[in-house]
């Protein structure tokens, strides 16, 4: 979270001449509720299988740059749907640009709820910890802080096409 997924993946898009598709606004369209409600009148788990379920039928589309949340890839399933269907991309960031760009943020972040101050940093560190194993697994890791949204285009159209796949 606070990578910059949806933005790059939007400009990535434009640039491309794609569709773009965040994977949490569209379970917000379909469940009828943000993220944050859903998690906290339903529950993760609850918010995970309808991820799951709108990662498989987003992952149907050609042409399409997908922004996923931070938990999507953290499952078997999910990183074998994404892999099968396209081209991972994980945009790495170290620990404390991650913290700034959260502490600037007016996004609701569920998992973060109730942390304040220094406990964000160390909250940052246990969820990157716990899914670095899955983040590991993109086709392509970016360096998000030095690498402009054009650098970002260029490598991952330069893979689609090693790949097969078409612009």
């Amino acid at each position: 979270m606070g990578s910059g997924k949806s933005t790059a993946g939007k400009k990535i898009a434009s640039l491309l001449r794609w569709t773009f598709a965040d994977i949490d606004r569209l379970v917000e369209e379909h469940e009828g509720e943000s993220v944050s409600g859903i998690f906290a009148h339903r529950g993760e788990a609850y918010f995970r299988e309808a991820e799951s379920a709108t990662l498989r039928a987003v992952s149907e589309r050609s042409r399409t740059v997908v922004a996923c949340g931070g938990g999507t890839p953290c499952s078997q399933e999910n990183m074998e749907v994404m892999a099968s269907t396209g081209v991972t991309v994980w945009l790495r960031l170290p620990v404390k640009e991650i913290t700034e760009r959260l502490r600037r943020s007016n996004n609701v972040r569920p998992l973060l709820s109730g942390t304040r101050g220094g406990e964000l940093d160390a909250r940052v560190v246990q969820m990157l910890e716990s899914r670095e194993c899955w983040y590991r697994k993109a086709d392509l890791v970016i360096d998000a802080v030095n690498d402009t949204i054009e650098d970002i285009t260029v490598k991952v159209a330069a893979l689609v096409r090693e790949r097969g796949g078409y612009l």
